[in-house]
This record gives C-alpha cells, sequence and structure tokens, in this order.
C-alpha cells in the first residue's frame, strides 16, 4: 500500500469557512496535501476564489459575485455567518490565496465561471502549474482552460463520462476522480494502466471507506474530514509518516 493524497475540498470546512484563508491554514496544520478551491470572478474581472453564484450562504451579503465590483467583493465578510470567532475574514482574491500557500501545498483549481485566460496566465505568472490540476463541470470552461493551458493537468470526473480511457481521449484528462460506490479494483487498474491517476470525491465519514481506498490503491481523496482520515492512513501505513 501506498499513502494517499489527501485534497481538502475548499479548505477544511468543517473547522473553518470554506475557501478562506482561516480553512487552507487549517487544512495544511492538519497534514493535508492539496487544497482544492473554487474560482469566480467579479463584474470588474477579479478572480477570486468562491464556491457559489451567489454570495448569500458564505457572506454577510446577497447577490450574484459576477454582479459586484472587487472593491464590493473585498468588503464582504466570509466568516462570521460560520462562527464569530472567524469575523473579518476575507474572500480571498485568487492571486494572494496561490502566493500564500504556493510553498506550502498543491491546489485544485475548479473554475465555477470566470476567464479562463486570465486563470491561465495567473498561474503561470505565479509559477505554480506543475502543483497544480484543474477541472469544471462547465464544459465550456474545460474547453476553454484547455485552449489557454494545454500544459496544465486536467482532472475528469463520473459527470462528464464513466470511462477513464474516454476521459484521456476525448478531455485531455490525467486525473479520473470516482465515486465510493463506483470504486473498484478493476476501475483503479483501468486506470492505472492508462497511465492516469484515480481520485475519489467522498462526503462520508467512515473508517471502513476509508480502509478500502487505501487498500485498493487509489492516488487522491477529495475530502471533508481530513483529521479522521489521516488518523486512519497512519494506522494503516505508519505511526511516524515518514511516507
Amino acid at each position: 500500500m501506498k499513502p494517499v493524497k489527501t485534497i481538502c475540498h475548499r479548505g477544511a470546512n468543517k473547522v473553518a469557512p470554506e475557501n478562506t484563508f482561516a480553512a487552507a491554514q487549517a487544512a495544511l496544520a492538519l497534514g493535508g496535501d492539496i487544497i482544492e478551491l473554487d474560482v469566480r470572478q467579479s463584474a470588474d474581472g477579479v478572480l477570486y476564489v468562491m464556491h457559489d453564484k451567489l454570495v448569500d450562504r458564505t457572506t454577510d451579503a446577497f447577490g450574484p459575485i459576477a454582479d459586484m465590483t472587487s472593491f464590493e467583493v473585498d468588503n464582504l465578510d466570509a466568516g462570521i455567518g460560520f462562527d464569530l470567532v472567524f469575523a473579518g475574514e476575507e474572500v480571498p482574491r485568487l492571486e494572494h490565496y496561490l502566493n500564500a500557500f504556493k510553498k506550502r501545498a498543491g491546489f485544485y483549481v475548479e473554475i465555477k465561471h470566470a476567464d479562463c485566460e486570465a486563470v491561465a496566465a495567473l498561474l503561470k505568472r505565479l509559477a505554480v502549474t506543475e502543483q497544480c490540476f484543474t477541472f469544471s463541470f462547465d464544459p465550456e470552461m474545460r474547453a476553454a482552460i484547455q485552449d489557454a493551458a494545454p500544459e496544465l493537468r486536467k482532472m475528469v470526473n463520473w459527470s462528464v463520462t464513466d470511462d477513464p480511457a474516454e476521459a484521456q481521449r476525448n478531455h485531455h484528462a490525467s486525473i479520473y476522480e470516482t465515486q465510493i460506490d463506483a470504486l473498484s479494483r478493476d476501475l483503479v487498474d483501468r486506470t492505472h494502466d492508462l497511465g492516469m491517476e484515480i481520485m475519489v470525491y467522498y462526503e462520508g465519514d467512515s473508517c471502513a471507506d476509508f480502509q478500502r481506498m487505501i487498500e485498493l490503491g487509489i492516488d487522491y481523496i477529495n475530502l471533508d474530514e481530513l483529521e479522521l482520515f489521516q488518523s486512519v492512513q497512519t494506522e494503516m501505513l505508519g505511526r511516524d509518516r515518514s511516507w
């Protein structure tokens, strides 16, 4: 067995407000390997780390982020709704976020809706292209980021195709993401035989599921329960974590 790299879904979103500096810092403090983040942009074209189309759920304001100026977005509070201790936590600009953590983590950049040429240019300017991969549920975004940066690693998941060979052939993927219910030894082997890596998106907290994923030899797990998974993996692979 080999260690599974942990992808921290919107950072350590169980202990800090998602997609914030605090969540990323918490994820790295817990031993996470890769920070998953979402990209949207303001009305004046500034790239931000934000999951939802609307800012309602995660900030103290309302409305689409795409209709707000960068001045307005910079003044949102992305922490107070999670816990008062995080009051004043900002919606990070993508540039500042990548700069803050690029020496400590890899990045899974999910493009919700943004100018993909601008995203690609930023990743190149900050010299993080070797430590990140991208995905979008929007086929236009996937095509645009491929055109803008064909050298970037791409992930494709089960929502696009249930066949990793098709993901590689038609969607430029080097990483295939599946769900726990579809995970099997055959799928892992087929994906690896193609020279691809395999990732599982997992929202649960079952130690038995964690053990099964490690035993099957997946490469990445995109998860919320980082601390619990780390404890299972440490127990299975060795307490010194020298792997």
